[in-house]
């Protein structure tokens, strides 16, 4: 909860993105809701703050004063909440993607080093609005944009393959023949809240492919339950499957003429200092994740 009105806030993300509708995307919430909150905004400071054209919103003069102004105040609020807590409990709030929470549950070390250990599992855009806002401390995600309010500290990629069923081999090679062969085939696919979507809708719109979709969805423990029913095939990182490969429960087959990649981050803010010893696990840990290829020990 921020100290600061929903519209200041809406203001600030609209003003970084200069745009409203993917500044809605972000915040979770209809366009038409931000542009009432703007104009109660625009009411309340007695001018216009922005300006709306066909390439998206752009600030005025007014508005460029208010957002460098409100940028001050969330930034000092965020440094004032830090000062508070930080005598009394050591906290760490983390914000994930699902992949990750075996990883995760896997270090004891995270309740040796904090009195209150916050996870937040969510999309990318999702994650990096509440580190943004000061709701996170650390943030491990795919696919971060490389942004002056967002320090990116290790990275790391990770092949897109095909995911089927153990034991099941699609006919066609691999690369872009493999991407079309399986197009009429039932297919459970990330939804375009994750940042995996962009890249296939990408490769099926140049190949002029349109593929057989059985179901879309956020989860990809969902998509991975489909697959191992033998209902579906799908696309995933190697990272989002590699337990369930250690396992023999599912295939992953190599696109690898097509060099489909996510880039996974892990993020802070640019005024965080040294780590603390459970951001300095989470730092391990992040190095000690399986590369594409590479199995977890059985």
């Amino acid at each position: 909860m921020s100290a600061f009105s929903r519209e200041l806030l809406s203001f600030v993300e609209i003003s970084r993105h200069n745009s409203v509708r993917r500044a809605a995307e972000v915040l979770n919430v209809a366009s038409s809701a931000l542009i009432r909150q703007m104009q109660m905004l625009e009411r309340a400071f007695g001018a216009p703050l922005m300006t709306r054209t066909p390439q998206g919103s752009s600030l005025t003069d007014a508005g460029k004063k208010l957002r460098e102004q409100a940028t001050q105040w969330i930034d000092a609020e965020r440094q004032l909440r830090a000062m508070i807590s930080q005598p009394n409990t050591t906290r760490l709030r983390l914000g994930i993607m699902e992949c990750l929470l075996p990883f995760v549950m896997a270090q004891p070390e995270l309740q040796v080093h904090t009195t209150a250990l916050k996870v937040i599992v969510s999309d990318t855009n999702s994650l990096i609005h509440q580190l943004r806002m000061g709701e996170l401390d650390v943030v491990i995600a795919f696919n971060v944009m490389d942004e002056q309010d967002i320090l990116i500290r290790k990275k790391r990629d990770y092949d897109i393959g095909l995911i089927t069923s153990s034991g099941f081999a699609p006919s066609g090679s691999n690369g872009s023949a493999l991407l079309a062969a399986c197009a009429d085939l039932p297919l459970c696919l990330p939804d375009s809240s994750l940042s995996l979507w962009p890249r296939l809708d990408g490769e099926f719109t140049r190949m002029r492919v349109q593929p057989r979709v059985l179901m879309d969805t956020n989860s990809v423990r969902l998509i991975r339950d489909y697959i191992k029913r033998g209902e579906c095939m799908g696309f995933l990182t190697w990272l989002d499957v590699v337990h369930d490969l250690s396992q023999g429960d599912l295939s992953f087959h190599a696109l690898d003429n097509l060099r489909l990649r996510e880039t996974l981050c892990l993020c802070t803010r640019p005024d965080v200092g040294e780590f603390t010893p459970a951001m300095a696990v989470l730092s391990r840990m992040f190095d000690a994740l399986p590369q594409t290829g590479t199995l977890m020990p059985t």
